[in-house]
């Protein structure tokens, strides 16, 4: 029995070492992980608040003055001018559609229209401010001669609609002023377009001028240089069999052109092209670069007129 006891006691005394020494290993194992996930981990080695570089603050880039943006733009007129002159600023406004509201939504034109009542009250609003509404044509030749009246302006119209002979030419008419129509070739005389005898009347009033705005109205830089040629060049005599008069101003249909669009224009022998809208002047020496600018339903004063 002593003996039994004697040899239970033994086992519990090697037992309790050996799971004590278990333990212990354990937590040595334990510890080194931690130590090295410590020393593997992105927040080792950190600066403390007081070690870290003060950086300067940022540079503002100081608002310029209004003095110094005239400065600036009176320079880069300068620069041009003297590049490409004789340059002038003279807003060429565009239009497209002149309809009534109901009319516009319904041909989906909506964002393309200015009613006739308010363009009436833009055309007013030009004369009262002592605006000269001169042709394309006269500005261009004027710009060259310097002979160019103060305060000009230019009416254009795009695709050749015929609510221009229906709302505008009334207008132009009974105030004597003067407009340019660029017309599709192709389109003439279909819906909403106008005829070839309208056209005719209004070129032989002396009031519009009437220009080349391709066959199709595809977009120039995708085609190829022949259908590029194609689409200038063909419309240019189609107008002109009609018209029986020289057709010498094109419009870009979407405002786009390349080399080859300005190269085809030259062969032709026009005198000037209009691009997409902006703000810049127009110069003798940039023919197939005038500036325009797209008039919406409001007033011309939002435009700077």
């Amino acid at each position: 029995m002593k003996k039994i006891i004697l040899i239970s006691a033994l086992f519990f005394i090697i037992f309790s070492g050996a799971f004590l020494f278990l333990c212990q290993s354990k937590n040595i194992q334990s510890k080194n992980s931690k130590k090295k996930i410590t020393a593997n981990s992105g927040f080792n080695g950190l600066l403390t608040p007081t070690q870290i570089p003060t950086l300067p603050p940022p540079t503002a880039t100081p608002t310029p003055t209004q003095e110094e943006i005239a400065a600036a733009r009176k320079k880069a007129f300068e620069d041009l001018n003297q590049k490409y002159g004789p340059c002038r600023f003279v807003p060429v406004l565009m239009y497209h559609h002149v309809l009534n509201a109901q009319a516009a939504k319904a041909i989906g034109a909506t964002n393309l229209n200015v009613p006739p009542e308010i363009f009436r009250e833009q055309i007013d609003y030009l004369l009262a401010k002592g605006y000269h509404v001169i042709g394309l044509d006269e500005m261009v030749s004027q710009i060259r001669d310097n002979t160019l009246p103060p305060k000009s302006v230019v009416l254009t119209f795009d695709d050749g609609y015929n609510n221009f002979y229906a709302n505008v030419y009334s207008i132009l008419k009974e105030k004597h002023l003067k407009a340019t129509v660029f017309v599709i070739s192709q389109f003439v005389g279909g819906d909403r377009y106008l005829s070839w005898s309208e056209i005719k009347e209004m070129s032989d009033s002396g009031l519009v001028l009437i220009g080349d705005h391709t066959l199709n109205h595809l977009a120039l830089p995708a085609l190829s240089r022949e259908d590029q040629k194609n689409q200038i060049l063909s419309a240019k005599t189609i107008i002109e069999d009609h018209i029986q008069k020289s057709v010498r101003f094109f419009a870009y249909p979407y405002g786009s052109y390349n080399s080859v669009s300005e190269e085809s224009l030259r062969d032709g022998g026009f005198l000037g092209a209009v691009v997409t809208t902006n703000r810049s002047p127009q110069c003798w020496g940039l023919p197939y670069e005038l500036s325009r600018l797209r008039i919406g339903p409001t007033s011309l004063s939002l435009y700077g007129l």
